[in-house]
């Protein structure tokens, strides 16, 4: 855990990759959500007012921040730690409420995927093959392990992000932005989680373990019309259980819950395998799932782990997080929420 009390919590900012203290010190508000799969974006809210201004001539401090500027939001000294790299998507000001306010609305590059809808078709090519075609096209790199089963995929009024998203997501998959780099591939275990214990950094915490959205297996069936024959697959394993799974416990409750999966159709035996597995491993992976609300640790995003200390023995352990907030104001200081998994328990 990142000793926040003994750094600087308020951020600093670069617009357009230039340092605004001024802009620094007049934040009131910040709050910067990065999801598992989609693109981060965050709202920023600050004390449009100088001093140089009176009330028959006011001097507005922040008028050169424009629409398509870009944002860098950072935490600790000399800009340690990154939270968040944007632009400028919407503009708000507010007056008659004390001071004027400047609330600037960002968002990371993957928004302009969500600006570019197409009809299409992708003939004899893989979800991996379109994820590149499609980041080349908007001059971003990637980093991509979805699927190299080669077939057709159809885009239909849909912008591109949300395409991209629906791929990736049939087969397990979030997809999300690193830097310039599209990431979509699995999620890889954190080779340093994050400590957290209740009786410390973590100021309040809710866990579920949960099964009423679990199942003891999962069958995909579809048609292989080259072939002229039914596939179907059923998954019932995790790759790496961690302790006790929902199958476990439904098995051991005598509790049936087979489940089958209508869609996306399955088009051959190896799509059949793939999409079985992946939406097995999603619900299995959210055995347990919870909120936490920590002191700020700027080193925290999606996709990273947190090591959680504290509760009961049976809900101690290593957490993926799938949803992670960052929270600044003049009141609480900064903060982190989290939204995190588990797929298994110690009974």
């Amino acid at each position: 855990m990142t000793q926040t009390s003994l750094i600087n919590t308020r951020p600093s900012i670069k617009v357009n990759g230039e340092t605004h203290s001024d802009l620094g010190t007049a934040i009131t508000g910040l709050i910067i959500n990065q999801p598992l799969s989609g693109f981060a974006h965050g709202e920023m809210t600050v004390t449009n007012w100088s001093t140089g201004g009176d009330n028959t001539n006011p001097d507005f401090a922040f008028q050169t921040i424009g629409l398509g500027n870009t944002l860098e939001i950072y935490i600790g000294p000399d800009e340690e730690h990154l939270l968040f790299k944007g632009e400028v998507t919407a503009l708000e000001e507010r007056y008659g409420d004390g001071t004027p306010q400047l609330i600037v609305l960002l968002q990371d590059k993957l928004h302009r995927l969500a600006r570019s809808r197409n009809n299409r078709a992708f003939e004899d090519q893989s979800v991996d093959d379109i994820v590149n075609h499609i980041a080349q096209q908007a001059g971003l790199q990637t980093d991509v392990n979805v699927s190299s089963l080669a077939s057709v995929f159809h885009q239909l009024n849909e912008s591109d992000l949300a395409f991209l998203l629906k791929l990736c997501q049939r087969f397990g998959i979030a997809l999300r932005l690193d830097e310039d780099t599209i990431r979509a591939k699995p999620e890889e275990p954190d080779a340093e989680p994050v400590a957290l214990n209740v009786l410390d950094s973590a100021l309040s915490v809710r866990l579920i373990a949960d099964l009423n959205h679990q199942a003891h297996k999962t069958q995909v069936r579809g048609f292989n019309t080259g072939t002229d024959e039914q596939v179907d697959y059923e998954a019932e394993q995790l790759d790496a259980p961690d302790g006790t799974t929902a199958y476990d416990t439904l098995s051991e409750l005598g509790w049936d819950s087979d489940e089958i999966s209508p869609q996306p159709f399955a088009r051959s035996s190896g799509e059949a395998e793939a999409l079985a597995k992946a939406h097995f491993r999603q619900r299995a992976k959210r055995f347990i799932y919870g909120e936490i609300r920590c002191q700020g640790e700027p080193t925290l995003q999606s996709g990273r782990e947190i090591e959680l200390s504290g509760v009961s023995e049976r809900l101690a352990g290593t957490y993926q997080v799938v949803h992670c907030a960052h929270r600044f104001d003049g009141v609480s200081g900064f903060e982190t929420h989290l939204k995190v998994n588990k797929s298994g328990w110690r009974i």
